[in-house]
């Protein structure tokens, strides 16, 4: 199917973590022009080349500090103006971390929510006013699956994948008026170095081995198995193409069906 991306012009924060990474080479083989954000300027500059070798027409790289609000700001603008416009906006950035609830000060909550919430927040409030200027635009938002059945030790990022949901919701009632969509996509773990740390501190904390650790979990999802990186792209990019045009407002959990909801 012809996602109608090419030429489009796509805002991508985040673009050097795995599932950021995956979701730029996935736009470039859609023809899609790329601004490539991301804290790493060396790793931008790799993905930079990638996305042109995989098929993007113009593909830029800026480097974005979320934590702030002029670096976030200033760079999203840069990359607004480097392509020329606006059509689609991404944000893939963030993964907060967890513990135990009572033994998390003030400093480790405000730690994990700075990316994953307020960096999104700092990036919406750049990004709405360009897209309702010229009336059009989608935005997509990768969120999580623990927004709705958060795990008990991770509930720093459940709090901001919640906060999240409640935005997108609220904002397409603000943007829809002005032809501006937005959307997010809810993943569930993906085999990353991530979730291989997850589970060697699930094993150690439940005294299994990895192995048992993992098919613990995967037991609660109904296909029996991790999702990969390019499975979650792929509604990334689907959401952000005009072929998701009376979509907004929602979310899609892709998750295996651990999520048990309607």
């Amino acid at each position: 199917m012809d996602l109608q991306l090419r030429d489009s012009k796509v805002v991508l924060c985040g673009a050097t973590g795995l599932l950021g990474t995956t979701i730029a080479l996935e736009l470039a083989r859609e023809g899609a022009n790329i601004a490539l954000l991301g804290r790493n300027s060396n790793s931008l500059a790799a993905l930079k080349a990638d996305v042109e070798a995989s098929g993007s027409p113009g593909a830029i790289a800026i480097e974005c500090q979320l934590d702030s609000e002029t670096s976030t700001d200033q760079a999203i603008r840069a990359a607004i103006k480097a392509l020329g416009g606006i059509d689609v906006f991404i944000f893939a950035a963030g993964a907060a971390q967890g513990g135990i609830f009572w033994e998390m000060d003030d400093v480790t909550w405000k730690s994990n929510l700075e990316i994953k919430l307020f960096g999104a927040i700092r990036a919406l409030r750049t990004v709405a006013p360009a897209m309702i200027e010229r009336r059009a635009g989608r935005i997509v938002m990768v969120v999580g699956n623990s927004a709705k059945f958060p795990e008990p030790r991770m509930l720093p990022g459940a709090a901001a994948n919640a906060a999240l949901l409640a935005i997108v919701r609220g904002l397409a009632e603000e943007l829809g008026p002005h032809g501006v969509s937005i959307n997010a996509v809810n993943p569930g773990p993906v085999r990353s170095p991530r979730w291989d740390r997850l589970m060697q501190a699930a094993a150690t904390r439940e005294g299994v081995d990895v192995a048992a650790a993992e098919t613990r979990f995967l037991e609660k999802t109904a296909l029996r198995r991790l999702g990969s990186a390019e499975e979650v792209a792929t509604h990334v990019v689907y959401l952000a193409s005009p072929r998701a045009a009376h979509l907004t407002g929602t979310s899609i959990t892709i998750d295996g069906g651990s999520t048990k909801s309607p």
